[in-house]
């Protein structure tokens, strides 16, 4: 006897699943990594936008930092005794060969809440000045770090290698600055030649701090700090030339002070793979220009391309020039 079952196809066609096909697949991927192409760009923009607008925020506590310093020295920090920066022609001020001050960075750094760094490494200049050793005790307090002196761009606030010779005298690894005070205009006539001639002084002076009233341009025409050059492949080495001085600085050794003064020489430039300009220049790791700080305490960021004649008009504090970023 036959016996006929009926199906409910309706059922069974429920329970069929119908799979992606490769074709469907690759489409799939293909659409979803254009997605991320197109996004991508957008959010490393969006990434570097917040880091700069974080680096800008490091230079206004450095900025108070150094008006706090004039306020209550009635200088801004700047000459602590160090010898004249390297290749760099020019300079007719004499040094006082008799100080061993530190330099700029440490002098604001008590009007940073780094009262106790500072005390540290000003103690430490004062005892082991010259060629002598410091105690391997007082090693933390050259590797020890400021934040604000970093930008985030760039490289994190750690302590980096050292080398000869001041990893003799303050051992293997020191805290960095990527930002540099101005030491004014200055003309560059050999593009093959590192050698630098001041034209016309800045912020920062060999053989004194200044004050204010010496600032004849105007606190809003007269660049007071920058971002530094550097070589991009080295900045994590400790062998930039612009580089090698650790915050606690080494006012004996010739070269101490080109790491952390600058020059509106042959123009700021994006950090290179190698470039001369990384031992006197302004520069910076973003794309977008490099910031600064003007001495009425307004921060900007200025293009590479910006007029080389009123960058040195802004670099010079008493040069008489009337035109400015503004202008």
């Amino acid at each position: 006897m036959a016996v006929f079952y009926s199906v409910n196809r309706s059922a069974l066609g429920s329970r069929i699943h119908r799979a992606f096909t490769l074709v469907e697949l690759l489409v799939v991927i293909a659409i979803i990594g254009v997605l991320v192409g197109l996004l991508l760009p957008a959010v490393q923009a969006a990434r570097e936008a917040a880091r700069r607008a974080d680096c800008m925020n490091r230079m206004r506590q450095i900025m108070l930092g150094v008006h706090n310093y004039e306020s209550a020295n009635k200088r801004l920090p700047g000459y602590a005794g160090e010898l004249a920066p390297l290749a760099v022609a020019g300079i007719t001020t004499s040094a006082r060969m008799d100080a061993h001050g530190v330099p700029w960075m440490v002098q604001i750094m008590p009007h940073m809440e780094q009262v106790q760094l500072a005390t540290n490494l000003i103690r430490i200049n004062d005892n082991f000045a010259g060629e002598a050793l410091l105690n391997a005790a007082d090693y933390k307090f050259v590797e020890q770090t400021v934040p604000q002196f970093n930008c985030p761009s760039r490289r994190d606030a750690i302590a980096y290698p050292l080398v000869a010779p001041f990893d003799t005298k303050f051992g293997s690894k020191g805290a960095r600055t990527d930002y540099a005070i101005s030491g004014g205009a200055a003309l560059s006539t050999n593009v093959n030649d590192a050698t630098i001639v001041l034209e016309q002084p800045g912020v920062w002076t060999l053989g004194s701090k200044i004050k204010l009233a010496a600032i004849l341009d105007g606190m809003s025409n007269s660049l007071l700090l920058g971002e530094k050059a550097m070589n991009a492949r080295r900045l994590q080495t400790g062998t930039c030339y612009g580089d090698r001085t650790p915050l606690i600085g080494f006012p004996e050794y010739y070269g101490s002070t080109n790491s952390y003064v600058r020059y509106i020489a042959r123009g700021p430039e994006a950090d290179a793979q190698e470039s001369c300009k990384a031992c006197h220049d302004f520069g910076s790791s973003h794309g977008a220009g490099w910031n600064a700080v003007l001495c009425d305490g307004s921060i900007r960021t200025i293009s590479y391309q910006a007029d080389m004649t009123i960058l040195k008009n802004v670099a010079s504090i008493a040069g008489g020039e009337t035109k400015g970023f503004d202008d």
